[in-house]
């Protein structure tokens, strides 16, 4: 018995060593992004997963997923401060779809070759923080940081770098401590926004490398003074009644950023003016600007209805077109009439404000 489990975690340190040599290489490789890396661990997780692995269920990864939806929440309602920005990922169900693929199976292999190594080695110090540095390389992209300059390497280094090893000493630690389920649903959620979501908040690099290195504090000092204390069925209650706070404080600040009451607001698309720019249905995110130059696309009210349309010359009055329109606009636009200039845009999102638009319409 011994023996046979000693050569399996042979096969999986040297499984675990080529992945890192192979990803430091292809690191920036689509073909290997998209399609190569995603398909060895699904591979791997179709021999280890249901064969090997019938964990029990454990409270503390419940508790994990609580703060990692508290983080989340944290995380996207600091958008209502910063600001927010359209997520770069072109945002549909198919690239959800392959977004996830490319992210969820790779970090999810991950943490179960993880698991599977340190879970007999538990008192190995050395060779725990040898798996620990073998996935910390695996996560770096080498090839952006030899190429950087000087500063970027520094921000590159506080962004990226020092996070990815404070999350995987967090991560190793939860995986001894509990089961590679704990560090699995952290990095999920710290994935999700990128993935799922159209708007993401805007923040610099400095901000993004310190929110992680906070987070990684947190929720390590939460586990080693609290959780592990027994003090579980407490501290549990508690970080539900977080929860439900900031549920509802997300919620008020949807309604409240719906209702045009943050510096970035947003208006549901009514026809298809400003096609290809964007289309009926899609939502218009913008924010109010002093200095509007010709080639701007403003949002403006004109008798009562709000018109987006982009600014073609400016004189006493801003003279305004529809990218799908054939002439100018014949509306005097003054200053006091402009809402806003166009920020990004949301696809598909206004779909249901149209609809309301469209009911109380014909009922009128």
């Amino acid at each position: 018995m011994f023996k046979k489990k000693i050569i399996k975690n042979k096969q999986l340190f040297f499984l675990l060593i080529l992945y890192t040599i192979s990803h430091i290489l292809f690191y920036t490789n689509n073909f290997y992004i998209n399609f190569l890396n995603p398909l060895f661990w699904l591979i791997f997780l179709i021999i280890f997963y249901h064969n090997y692995l019938k964990l029990p269920r454990k409270k503390e990864n419940n508790i994990t997923l609580i703060i990692s939806i508290i983080f989340f929440t944290i995380y996207f309602v600091s958008g209502f401060i910063l600001g927010f920005n359209k997520n770069i990922s072109n945002y549909s169900l198919i690239n959800i779809f392959i977004n996830g693929w490319k992210v969820i199976l790779p970090i999810w292999g991950i943490e179960i070759i993880r698991y599977l190594l340190l879970k007999d080695n538990k008192n190995s110090s050395s060779f725990r923080a040898l798996i620990t540095i073998i996935i910390i390389l695996s996560e770096i992209n080498f090839k952006a940081l030899f190429l950087s300059h000087n500063i970027i390497f520094f921000h590159y280094l506080i962004s990226i770098i020092i996070p990815i090893i404070a999350q995987n000493i967090l991560f190793t630690y939860l995986s001894i401590n509990i089961n590679y389920l704990s560090p699995l649903l952290i990095k999920i959620f710290t994935k999700i926004p990128n993935i799922i979501l159209p708007i993401i908040p805007s923040s610099n690099w400095f901000m993004e490398g310190s929110f992680i290195i906070i987070k990684v504090l947190i929720i390590y000092y939460l586990f080693k003074y609290f959780i592990f204390k027994k003090k579980t069925i407490n501290h549990f209650t508690n970080l539900n009644k977080v929860l439900y706070s900031l549920t509802i404080i997300t919620s008020i600040l949807l309604v409240l950023f719906m209702l045009g009451l943050f510096p970035y607001q947003p208006i549901a698309i009514l026809s298809n003016s400003m096609n290809p720019t964007f289309n009926k249905g899609d939502v218009v995110i913008y924010k109010k600007e002093e200095n509007i130059e010709p080639g701007d696309i403003i949002v403006f009210q004109y008798q009562n209805q709000n018109i987006v349309h982009r600014v073609v010359s400016i004189n006493e009055y801003y003279i305004t077109k529809g990218d799908a329109n054939n002439n100018v606009d014949h509306l005097k636009v003054e200053k006091e009439n402009i809402k806003g200039v166009y920020k990004f845009h949301l696809k598909y999102l206004g779909y249901p404000s149209i609809w309301l638009n469209e009911l109380f319409t014909k009922e009128n």
